[in-house]
């Protein structure tokens, strides 16, 4: 420790570090008070406050260090330093501990073993939980790992319109293990890895949403983007900490949308931060450093499965082929469109038929778009004035000239050629299609 020039600046700083330093230590004793005298959940909870504020300090502490001191001071601060890593290591650790008491992620049910995680019993992830989990994953890649789960939604499989062999296998491999883990164990244990692929429009994304929320699991959300672009360099440690916390925090959903991005076919051109990326997230799929207990999906999305790596489709052993909607699933989903956002009409069993027809090769995300279009033709013609004045309740009803007018504007995404390469990928490799 430099004791040379000890500036002001420098005194303050260790101002505040011995008064972190102390503040520390009064928490850290008050909580191993609480924690040691009393088992209730209420008690339990506030020793959890208490090593929480005794973490903050020390690692406020800690960014608080001078650069010199006053002779003699140096090696008193050098233990202090010492202590503080010590102290936060110690209440991380057993904040942890009372962390898993109070928020179980397991219950004991009697036919099944103890080892046997209980996916149904952990609650999705909160804004309030993942302001308790601070403590636990401090650094910046925990927490930007911590930034990617995503609340539990109210969207149910049901709620979803079409895709209605997608949801019964999503249901068979996902939702039905959590209700009794123990039967589904064995050549009965869910895949660890589940690959949906087809046109983008055609919610891949609202089924994965809807899939954590009913198996109450902890949903990460990630993109290429969060693994390699704000960490470049440091892409497989971002793996292996999603994979950590992932298991942290299981029963747990890992959704990578356009997974194709980050783990194509290998090539030439192909960067050495790029294959490592790849390399680590096969180890960590593989189980690297985990229990076979654990229960850790991985939801693949993807438009275009043919581009990924031959190894990455293998630990995609459930592959879910999500096909443009069929006539019915089109006019279901019109008329949803226009329910879901209170929207009158005036559209009979015949010329709903009739738009079915001549939206063949239309995504849901078209159709909606063309649901829009048509819900601003009986306003269209209006003055400023008489808008000004409109109330939404005495908009005319949309009829099938205003869908029709729509059509000539709404175009389908999906060209036919990608979706002839996705109708043969089905074809030779799924296993399932929708």
């Amino acid at each position: 420790m430099a004791v040379a020039v000890v500036t002001d600046y420098d005194k303050k700083r260790l101002r505040m570090f011995n008064n972190s330093y102390d503040d520390g230590i009064k928490f850290l004793t008050q909580a191993l008070d609480i924690d040691e005298r009393y088992s209730s959940p209420e008690k339990k909870k506030e020793a959890l406050k208490l090593y929480n504020k005794a973490i903050e300090e020390f690692q406020k502490g800690l960014r608080s260090v001078p650069k010199a001191v006053p002779v003699g001071q140096g090696q008193e601060l050098e233990k202090k330093i010492q202590a503080m890593k010590t102290h936060t290591t110690a209440a991380q650790d057993r904040y942890r501990v009372i962390y898993d008491m109070v928020f179980p992620r397991q219950n004991s049910v009697d036919s099944v073993s103890n080892s046997v995680l209980m996916p149904s019993s952990v609650q999705p992830s909160t804004s309030a939980k993942k302001t308790g989990l601070a403590a636990l994953f401090s650094s910046q890649a925990e927490q930007e790992i911590l930034g990617c789960i995503i609340d539990s939604t109210a969207v149910k499989l049901a709620d979803i319109v079409g895709n209605d062999a997608a949801k019964q296998a999503l249901d068979e491999s996902v939702i039905l293990p959590t209700l009794n883990p123990g039967l589904f164990s064995g050549l009965r244990a869910p895949v660890k890895g589940i690959l949906l692929f087809g046109p983008p429009g055609n919610g891949k994304t609202m089924l994965a949403k809807a899939v954590a929320s009913e198996a109450r699991c902890t949903f990460f959300s990630i993109s290429a983007a969060t693994i390699m672009s704000k960490w470049v360099g440091e892409g497989e440690k971002m793996v292996r900490e999603l994979f950590r916390i992932a298991r942290a925090k299981q029963p747990s959903i890992i959704f990578i949308d356009e997974i194709d991005s980050m783990l194509s076919a290998r090539g030439e051109e192909e960067n050495g931060a790029s294959r490592r990326v790849k390399t680590e997230f096969l180890l960590q799929f593989d189980g690297a450093s985990s229990s076979p207990d654990d229960r850790v999906l991985v939801l693949g999305a993807t438009n275009r499965p043919f581009d990924l790596d031959d190894g990455i489709l293998r630990r995609f052993p459930r592959r879910i082929f999500i096909d443009l909607p069929n006539a019915l699933a089109r006019e279901r989903a019109i008329l949803k469109n226009f329910e879901y956002s209170k929207t009158s009409h005036r559209l009979n069993t015949s010329q709903l038929r009739i738009i079915a027809e001549r939206t063949n090769g239309y995504s849901y995300s078209d159709l909606t778009a063309l649901c829009k279009e048509a819900a601003m033709g009986p306003i269209r013609g209006l003055n400023r004035s008489q808008l000004e004045k409109l109330s939404s309740r005495n908009v005319r009803p949309v009829q099938y000239e205003d869908v029709a007018k729509a059509l000539e504007i709404i175009k389908p995404s999906s060209s036919s050629k990608n979706h002839a390469k996705l109708l043969e990928f089905a074809e030779n490799f799924a296993q399932l299609q929708a």
